[in-house]
C-alpha cells in the first residue's frame, strides 16, 4: 500500500540503522524488557537512498533478526524499491517526485509491503552514549513531522 502519510497509523519513532554494529546495539536494546510497550510504534530507516547504492540484498541482511518493521529508502529509483518489494521488505521509501509511485503502490499491496512516499523523520544513531539516546528516544513520543505531496 502507498502511503501518504496522512492515512493510516505510522510508528511513533523511526531509527536510521546502517551497520552491524548498529544492528548488534539495536537488537539489545529492543530486546530489554522495559522497552517492549515502546516497541509497538518502533521502525528502522536505511540512509537516504541507500537502496541505490548499497541494494536490497543489503539491506535484507542487516535487518534480517531485527523484531520491528524496516523501510529502505530508494530515493528516485523505482526499480530498487520494486526489487526490495519483491524480495519481501516490510517497506520502502521513495521520493515523492517519483512518477511511478502508484505503480509501487500496487505491488506494495499485492506483497503485503509498504511504499511510503517521502522520509520521515528519525533518529540519527550518534554521540558519546549511542544506546543512551535510543533508549531516551523510544521512551519518548516525539511531534512527527511527515513529508506530505505538494
Amino acid at each position: 500500500m502507498i502511503a501518504n502519510h496522512d492515512n493510516f497509523a505510522y510508528p511513533r519513532h523511526f531509527i536510521v540503522m546502517s551497520t552491524h554494529d548498529e544492528a548488534t546495539l539495536l537488537r539489545a536494546i529492543l530486546n530489554e524488557s522495559d522497552m517492549h510497550a515502546p516497541l509497538r510504534a518502533c521502525a528502522l530507516l536505511s540512509p537516504p537512498d541507500a537502496g541505490c547504492f548499497m541494494g536490497v540484498g543489503w539491506w535484507r541482511a542487516l535487518t534480517a533478526h531485527m523484531p520491528v518493521p524496516a523501510f529502505l529508502d530508494c530515493g528516485m529509483s523505482a526499480g530498487r524499491a520494486a526489487e526490495g518489494l519483491r524480495a519481501g521488505l516490510a517497506g520502502v521509501i521513495i521520493d515523492h517526485a517519483c512518477t511511478q509511485h502508484m505503480a509501487l503502490g500496487i505491488l506494495a499491496q499485492v506483497t503485503g509491503g509498504w511504499c511510503l512516499r517521502g522520509r520521515p523523520d528519525a533518529h540519527v544513531i550518534t554521540g558519546d552514549d549511542p544506546a543512551g539516546g535510543i533508549r531516551n528516544y523510544l521512551r519518548h513520543t516525539p511531534h512527527s513531522r511527515f513529508p506530505h505531496k505538494p
